[in-house]
């Protein structure tokens, strides 16, 4: 069957690369030059790479040869002249089409480029001598220049929206002057290239602004909009441009800038709420971050407080807490865990401690001396996008106050699909019953073993109940994940943070007792049981009702931050199929993890 191919195009052969190809036979006749040598040079010469630069530099070589010049170094400001002139006549739709065009950032950064190129100013220097978009002035006798005695002070013009100024500013006891203290990424000072930090600001639109405070002079930017003229005094020093951070965290705490009496710039900080994944975009500032939500590209770049802040934050408001100091002095050593320790396990495992010093000036440093529990103060948690292994499925973790439903919620779910649901077998040390049989309701091992495991740390969670031991083993739950199946968990709060790891990398579920009036009335209707200590059972009354919000409340407050999703049981065939729903989600949607558990 005949075969048609196509006919490719005749390659272009560069002039001076083909004199050169002729001329290698010279060298291998006259000079000795090896054959294959030849063969190399004659190959390399011909490519498609060599060729194409060949091309490029000829074309340079024929631009430099005509001495191409600009017609202005100043478009910038030329645009800015015209969108000022122009303003006035904005019935007109073709004038709005250029009034909006000139205000795009991606117009103003071609501008800037152009000036940029024009003036050949094509790498950083440490004092610039002005962009295009700006002229120098001599100083008058009321402005104050730099250490040697001279100043540079330029005529700038910004064009924005009626947007914030992307630029947080502050008073210089020194010089009496506002200046620009940091400069916010994505924002119009920093889109615009010609505002940096140190900059002062000696006018606004022709208005001298040496009698009024940042606040004010950031107030009126914000309300100002188009071409805006500025007459700065360059700063003594430039920072180097940051690239922009990688970094996303999720966050622990919710913050509201306008009510932080600490954060420099409410205008300019960003809200967000506990779980919010942000986008930390600049960590210049060590008390104050630059960050955006995630997944908003356009979105505004604000002031969130830094790790360090947060926790000398979190410290002193501790302290001032009469709930929690009356908590603490009233807690036992061991918390509130109802597991009793056997006495042949040494009690030296103790949650690692750290002590938090702040060397913020103004502080409380007999306060911040003290000693904190680490994971008591949650912050900000570095993240990464965890892709679902279609053979190896997140353990799920159900958290809840005792009476919620959790455990039967898990018998639900391993009703509805037992080829993807399996729960964890438990060790015990008591002995076996004649019904009983090993590893299907239990483990069963010597106390001495069980000991040995949880000196060694092999066990998530363990108590003693009636002299026996009892706990569940990392082993168990590596071997539910092993056979790829969803483990289903019931632990104790105080397990998560042993759960929380790389290697078991759970998905953590909190089961949210509904409104106490809910409440009663669904669990009168099933005739909810209470099984007490003996293992007698009764009626659960409306106390058991007050207690199990109570603890759910104290359960949220402590550890809401570790869980990645809530179900509401105020009906539990409801409540089953949405955590079917979470479930499934879970499988085929990439989740935000804790970054070292993908390292």
């Amino acid at each position: 069957m005949p075969v048609t191919l196509s006919l490719k195009t005749a390659q272009y052969i560069d002039q001076d690369a083909q004199k050169i190809v002729s001329g290698l036979p010279v060298l291998h006749g006259e000079y000795g030059v090896p054959g294959e040598h030849i063969a190399f040079l004659r190959k390399f010469f011909r490519a498609h790479d060599t060729q194409t630069i060949m091309k490029l530099y000829r074309k340079l070589y024929m631009v430099e040869c005509r001495r191409v010049s600009p017609l202005t170094r100043a478009v910038v400001g030329i645009a800015a002249t015209v969108y000022r002139n122009i303003r006035s006549c904005g019935d007109n739709p073709l004038v709005c089409e250029l009034l909006q065009l000139l205000a795009k950032p991606n117009m103003q950064a071609l501008l800037y480029s152009h000036d940029k190129i024009a003036s050949r100013d094509f790498t950083p220097q440490l004092h610039p001598e002005g962009g295009s978009d700006a002229r120098d002035e001599p100083l008058t006798p009321g402005e104050n220049g730099t250490e040697d005695g001279t100043g540079h002070v330029r005529v700038i013009q910004l064009i924005k929206d009626r947007e914030p100024l992307g630029a947080t500013l502050q008073y210089n006891d020194e010089s009496g002057t506002v200046q620009i203290a940091r400069v916010l990424m994505g924002g119009a000072a920093d889109r615009s290239g010609i505002l940096h930090v140190g900059d002062e600001i000696l006018e606004v639109a022709g208005q001298s602004v040496r009698d009024k405070t940042p606040d004010q002079i950031a107030t009126e930017l914000t309300k100002m909009s188009g071409a805006i003229s500025m007459k700065i005094l360059s700063g003594t020093h430039r920072l180097i441009t940051l690239r922009e951070s990688k970094m996303r965290v999720r966050a622990f705490f919710d913050y509201n800038p306008i009510y932080d009496v600490l954060n420099p710039c409410p205008e300019a900080g960003l809200t967000f709420c506990r779980g919010d994944v942000l986008h930390i975009v600049s960590q210049e500032d060590p008390w104050w971050w630059q960050a955006r939500r995630e997944g908003e590209r356009t979105g505004r770049t604000g002031l969130i407080p830094a790790r360090q802040l947060q926790e000398r934050n979190e410290i002193i408001r501790r302290y001032h807490s009469d709930d929690d100091v009356t908590t603490c002095s009233s807690r036992s050593p061991r918390g509130t865990s109802p597991c009793r320790f056997s006495p042949r396990i040494p009690r030296t495992r103790r949650v690692r401690r750290k002590m938090y010093q702040s060397q913020h000036s103004g502080g409380t440093p007999d306060l911040l001396r003290r000693e904190y529990d680490v994971e008591d103060i949650p912050t900000y948690e570095e993240v990464d996008l965890y892709q679902p292994n279609a053979d190896v499925f997140r353990p799920v973790v159900l958290i809840g106050p005792p009476g919620v439903g959790r455990h039967e919620l898990k018998r639900r779910l391993l009703s509805h699909d037992p080829d993807l649901f399996e729960e964890v077998v438990p060790y015990t040390s008591r002995r076996k019953k004649t019904h009983e049989q090993d590893s299907r309701e239990y483990h069963f091992v010597p106390r001495e073993e069980m000991e040995r495991g949880i000196i060694n740390h092999r066990f998530v969670e363990y108590g003693e109940f009636k002299g026996n031991l009892y706990g569940t083993s990392y082993a168990s739950i590596r071997s539910v994940i092993s056979r790829g199946k969803i483990c289903l968990l019931c632990p104790h709060t105080q397990a998560l943070k042993l759960l929380r790891s790389p290697e078991i990398k759970p998905f953590i579920v909190y089961v949210k007792p509904p409104p106490i009036e809910v409440l009663c009335i669904t669990r009168k209707q099933m005739r909810a049981m209470k099984t007490l200590e003996g293992g007698a059972t009764r009626l659960i009354t409306d106390e058991d009702f007050t207690d199990m919000l109570t603890i759910g409340s104290r359960i949220e407050d402590k550890y809401a931050h570790l869980f990645d999703a809530v179900v509401i049981n105020d009906d539990i065939v409801k409540a089953t199929k949405q955590l079917l729903i979470v479930i499934h989600e879970l499988q085929r949607r990439p989740q935000w993890v804790p970054l070292h558990w993908l390292r």
